[in-house]
């Protein structure tokens, strides 16, 4: 069977992993997981639900990367399609576990009810036996602390709403500026809103404004469709819809 391919979206953006609700490389109930490439060295953003590691380990490889390059993990949020592969890939690859407070409390205790793996198994996005497994993080990120990752820096942005601790991060690259949203965005100005203890649409929309002005190049969300020019224009399609009075668009 010919190998799946890698997805190169910028000279330093790859996804490495997506599920069902996205590119199908990986495990069905994988998020978008992307490779930033750093030079000297290279971290992931989300580490998918971790049940298929191997796939994701292989794509890092094909797209000419070292494993012992990839230094760090950056987790948006706790929930199992973006966070349930943090303990294995920290055993394979030996890499730090960054998140917010919050979701860092969820990881180490392997808080399965903290991050509404139920809900997720009532609709079939994991499987009735799913472990969300626990691990130790290794710094818990600020609002608006800038890490460096080789010639590059991830700086994280609170966006809670979609859930409690959330985090955006923006790669910035010289003059370009690359936004992860995890869940708070998606494509064309959409949001992603469930029936789960922590997701609450008042404190979304909030974070939401906090994404503005940013002069964002590439549109990385979680799921579905991504764009590697003009990635403000997403954020700018909500910003539309709230200043006429309503909620954006959901998924």
């Amino acid at each position: 069977m010919r190998a799946r391919p890698v997805l190169w979206l910028t000279d330093r953006v790859a996804i490495v992993a997506s599920g069902g609700n996205g590119f199908g490389i990986t495990h069905p109930s994988d998020c978008h997981v992307y490779l930033v490439d750093g030079g000297t060295e290279a971290a992931l953003i989300d580490s998918g639900a971790g049940i298929e590691l191997d796939g994701l380990l292989g794509h890092i490889g094909a797209a000419g990367v070292e494993a012992d390059r990839v230094r760090r993990l950056f987790v948006t949020h706790a929930h199992a399609d973006h966070a349930g592969g943090a303990a294995g890939l920290r055993e394979r690859l030996g890499l730090a576990v960054g998140a917010s407070s919050e979701v860092a409390a969820i990881l180490r205790e392997g808080d399965a009810g903290a991050a509404s793996v139920a809900v997720g198994q009532r609709h079939g996005t994991y499987a009735p036996d799913y472990e969300y497994r626990a691990t130790p993080v290794d710094e818990e990120l600020a609002d608006g602390q800038r890490v460096r990752v080789g010639d590059v820096t991830i700086e994280a942005i609170a966006t809670p709403g979609h859930s409690v601790g959330h985090l955006c991060f923006v790669l910035h690259d010289g003059d370009r500026r690359d936004l992860f949203t995890g869940d708070t965005l998606l494509f064309g100005g959409r949001i992603i809103l469930q029936d789960t203890w922590d997701c609450d649409l008042r404190t979304h929309l909030d974070s939401l404004r906090r994404l503005d002005g940013r002069g964002i190049e590439g549109f990385f969300p979680g799921h579905r469709t991504v764009s590697a020019t003009d990635g403000q224009r997403h954020i700018a399609a909500a910003m539309d819809a709230m200043d006429r009075g309503r909620v954006p668009a959901t998924l």
